[in-house]
C-alpha cells in the first residue's frame, strides 16, 4: 500500500503505508461518530523516510473533514488485518508498533524490513485504468468523487476529452479520455442542474472504461439522466490541495 501524504498548502510527499488503527473506545453515538472522523491513524514514513510516524487520516481539530492522506495503490496483500479494517503489514503488529512509535531511536532491523518492502516502488502519477485493481485504486483516492463537480471540460483536437474535478476532498482530479469516445454531461450542466455528485462508478466491459456519477451503476442501467464517459481509455492524475 501507498499513499500521498498531504502536508497542507499543496505540499506532499509519498509514502508506503504499514498499517492502519482506529482505537475507538466511545460509547455515546455521536462522540464514536467523531472518534470515526478523527482518530484512526496510518502507519508511515516521516518526510525524510528516516523512521515511522503515526498519520491520522483528516486533520485534526478542524471543523470541516480534511483527509491528511489519499491511498494511491490500495494492496494489501501482505497485511494481516482483523474483522474490523484494523492491522498492519505481516512482520509487525500492535504491540510492536506502540513499544518503539514514540522512541527517539527506532529499531534499524524493523526499518530495513520497511525499506526492502518499499524497495522499488515507482509512483505513476498519471495511471490508465486497466484492471480493476486500477479502479479500487482510483476510488480510494477520490473517496469515489464524492462532492465532486467538473470545473473544465475540454475536447481536446486529438479528440481527447479532458475534465478537471473540484470538490474532492483533499484533492482535485485531471481526467483524460480516448478513443471511440462517448459522453453526455448535460444532466450535471451548472446553469440548469446540480453539478455536484455523491459519488461514482468505474465500469471495464467489453473493452470500454466507462465512469458514471452514481454508485454501483452497471452498464445498462446508464441513461441520458446520468453524467456519464466512455472511451477505450481513461486514465487520470491526482492533485492534493
Amino acid at each position: 500500500m501507498h499513499a500521498i501524504i498531504r502536508q497542507g498548502d499543496g505540499k506532499f510527499y509519498i509514502s508506503a503505508v504499514y498499517g492502519y488503527y482506529e482505537d475507538n473506545t466511545a460509547i455515546d453515538d455521536y462522540d464514536r461518530y467523531l472518534e470515526q472522523i478523527y482518530k484512526p491513524y496510518w502507519i508511515i514514513w516521516d518526510p525524510e523516510k528516516k523512521r515511522l510516524i503515526r498519520w491520522q487520516t483528516t486533520v485534526p481539530d478542524e471543523i470541516h473533514i480534511i483527509p491528511q492522506i489519499l491511498i494511491v495503490d490500495s494492496d494489501t496483500t501482505n497485511w494481516v488485518i482483523d474483522e474490523k479494517g484494523e492491522g498492519c503489514v505481516n512482520f509487525l503488529n500492535r504491540a510492536l508498533l506502540d513499544s518503539f512509535l514514540d522512541a527517539e531511536e527506532q529499531p534499524e532491523e524493523i526499518l530495513e524490513k520497511c525499506r526492502a518492502m518499499d524497495a522499488g516502488y515507482v509512483y505513476d502519477d498519471t495511471p490508465e485504468i486497466k484492471t480493476e485493481k486500477d479502479i479500487k485504486n482510483l476510488e480510494w483516492a477520490s473517496g469515489s468523487f464524492h462532492d465532486a463537480h467538473i470545473s473544465k471540460e475540454e475536447l481536446q483536437e486529438d479528440g481527447t476529452l479532458y475534465l478537471r474535478f473540484d470538490g474532492v476532498w483533499g484533492c482535485e482530479i485531471e481526467v483524460w479520455f480516448w478513443g471511440d469516445l462517448e459522453y453526455d454531461t448535460s444532466s450535471r450542466d451548472p446553469k440548469f442542474e446540480d453539478p455536484y455528485w455523491f459519488g461514482a462508478t468505474v465500469i471495464l466491459q467489453d473493452g470500454f472504461v466507462y465512469l458514471v456519477d452514481e454508485e454501483n451503476m452497471t452498464v445498462e442501467q446508464i441513461t441520458s439522466g446520468y453524467c456519464y464517459f466512455k472511451a477505450r481509455h481513461m486514465k487520470y492524475h491526482i492533485i492534493p490541495n
